[in-house]
């Protein structure tokens, strides 16, 4: 078995304080004055099970689309809210009742993990994200974790920059490797190139189709 590391890959983890109020005055003013944005355009903000599926996975149908990668079944999403009943919770943002930025966590032990993010990019003026991610971290606090993990990201690229604001350190991740043919892994080498065109398709197919062969796809797909 090979054990490696890929240099540009991390995970990416925020120490939570002991209350919500407390993480708010952790926040430099640049990154406060990002946080009311959402909330004065409009928008507002729920937190619940199941009830909320519909709601999330509508965001995060379109979102994977947008991404050009096969979408999760919405009966993966059920399943985990009902195996981890108390330790998940799903949020979304909505502007008016449309629902724009949807998140699912999971807790495991003093750790608060997100799997799954999403928001429809036609509504990034409006800073959905912001909220999305203060309402899980508040939520975090609150219900005594002490950190939160954002999940995987690669250096340098946006969804890092925008963990980085929030307090965020990087954390090295590791992949195991066994080989069948006994010739290392490049542990630098992703391999997405080969599927670089087939999410450039995958980007152009109508939501229902994707909705319809997504699950039966992405099974198969690893990361």
């Amino acid at each position: 078995m090979q054990v490696a590391t890929r240099s540009d890959k991390v995970r990416m983890l925020l120490d939570l304080p002991d209350s919500s109020e407390m993480l708010m005055k952790s926040f430099k003013s640049k990154l406060r004055s990002q946080i009311t944005k959402p909330l004065k355009e409009g928008l507002t903000s729920r937190t619940g099970g199941v009830e909320l599926l519909e709601d999330f996975y509508k965001v995060f149908l379109v979102n994977m689309r947008d991404l050009g990668s096969p979408v999760h079944s919405a009966d993966l999403m059920r399943h985990v809210l009902s195996e981890f009943a108390e330790r998940s919770r799903i949020f979304v943002i909505y502007k008016s009742q449309e629902p724009v930025a949807s998140a699912l966590v999971i807790g495991f032990g003093k750790v608060l993990r997100n799997p799954w993010a999403s928001s429809l990019r036609k509504y990034a003026s409006l800073s959905p994200n912001m909220l999305l991610y203060l309402r899980m971290l508040e939520f975090g606090c609150d219900n005594g974790y002490r950190v939160f993990d954002f999940g995987r990201s690669t250096r340098g690229e946006g969804t890092y920059k925008f963990k980085e604001q929030w307090g965020a350190t990087p954390a090295p991740l590791y992949w195991h490797y066994i080989s069948l043919d006994g010739k290392p892994r490049d542990p630098e080498s992703s391999g997405t190139e080969r599927f670089e065109k087939a999410a450039l398709y995958w980007r152009k197919l109508p939501l229902i189709v994707t909705k319809i062969i997504g699950p039966s796809i992405r099974k198969h797909i690893s990361l």
